[in-house]
């Protein structure tokens, strides 16, 4: 903490500054308040509780992309029981299966339309975002975007292209 207190902009250009932000908030707040209550006030416990979730919410998204990630690995983690997870994940507002899944076909978005990822397979890729089917995956991504996932990374492509042959046209009238 003193060092990030020293030098705050180095962690600023972090990915994860807002996770560390929301996390240590919730670490405070707890703190605060279970030196300032007694541990069966319903404030303590709240405050528990979203902390608990926040650090449940870190992990799972450092983690996201093993196929093996389910409640029963982030419990055992967290040294919960399943049932006291989805309790703490439902008071946060969070229904754990569903909130991986658009975690991961947000993933699965940004891989799709990068042109460093275009000749990987939908498989391979479904894969790398912690599918274990690309049935599944294909069936989960058509329910969420519309498209396919090959149609979506078609239609990517085509976007970039024509966004790539603007910019040599406007560079070409500029000179």
């Amino acid at each position: 903490m003193r060092s990030l207190f020293r030098d705050p902009g180095r962690l600023e250009a972090d990915p994860g500054a807002g996770a560390l932000a929301n996390a240590t908030t919730d670490l405070v707040r707890a703190l605060l308040t279970s030196a300032a209550h007694d541990e069966r006030d319903q404030r303590v416990r709240e405050a528990m509780d979203n902390s608990l979730a926040t650090r449940i919410m870190t992990y799972t998204r450092r983690h996201l992309t093993d196929p093996d990630l389910g409640p029963e690995r982030i419990a055992a983690v967290r040294a919960i029981s399943e049932r006291q997870l989805y309790v703490v994940l439902a008071r946060a507002g969070i229904r754990l299966e569903q909130w991986l899944i658009a975690e991961r076909l947000e993933a699965a978005c940004q891989l799709l339309a990068s042109p460093r990822h275009a000749t990987l397979p939908v498989s391979a890729l479904a894969a790398r975002c912690g599918f274990t089917s690309p049935s599944h995956f294909t069936r989960r991504f058509r329910a969420a975007y519309g498209p396919t996932p090959s149609q979506w990374r078609r239609h990517r492509a085509r976007d970039r292209s024509e966004r790539v042959r603007l910019r040599a046209l406007i560079t070409r009238t500029r000179c």
